[in-house]
């Protein structure tokens, strides 16, 4: 695969049929459904899944993958990443990204202060937030920042060719 773009990953296994949940980066559940083919990796190999079929439980979803029929089964696909190739996603509008495009960039204050590299992103009630790795010699002793993904107050500037964001953000948060 030349471009994989993570849209979810499994959660835990539902029942003894091989169910398993699946948490879905899409801004609306559903929507990882719209992106087909899915892979995951499995020892360093890109395999295709395929979908029986879907259903909402609760607030999220549960998927039954084509040839699971066992718990035992679904539960070594558990934590895996889902991903899908660039090319199914549909294009943005300007100004627009999606979190994979935001991965790996280096993140600067306002004041160029280097504030570390964004390695991963959770999301809250309120919105995403971005995880970034500072480098070992931080001069305020932190090696992990949680930044808010909100463009305009926090994030002033990001440049997808250059993978670099201007943050409006103290370096010792």
């Amino acid at each position: 695969m030349e471009n994989p773009v993570e849209v979810g990953k499994f959660g835990a296994v539902f029942g003894v049929n091989g169910w398993i949940k699946v948490h879905s980066f899409t801004e609306r559940l559903e929507s990882i459904f719209e992106y087909q083919p899915w892979f995951i990796k499995e020892q360093g190999e890109w395999c295709e899944i395929q979908i029986s079929e879907w259903k909402h439980h609760g607030n999220g979803l549960i998927v039954k993958l084509v040839g699971i029929d066992q718990r035992e089964i679904a539960q070594q696909k558990t934590n895996l990443s889902i991903f899908v190739e660039e090319s199914v996603l549909p294009e943005l509008p300007e100004g627009e990204y999606y979190i994979n495009d935001l991965m790996g960039a280096t993140v600067y204050n306002e004041q160029n202060y280097n504030l570390g590299e964004i390695t991963d992103f959770f999301e809250t009630g309120a919105n995403e937030v971005l995880v970034l790795k500072a480098e070992k010699d931080d001069q305020y002793g932190k090696k992990e920042r949680l930044i808010p993904l909100v463009f305009g107050d926090i994030i002033k500037e990001f440049d997808k060719e250059k993978k670099t964001m201007v943050v409006a953000w103290d370096p010792d948060f």
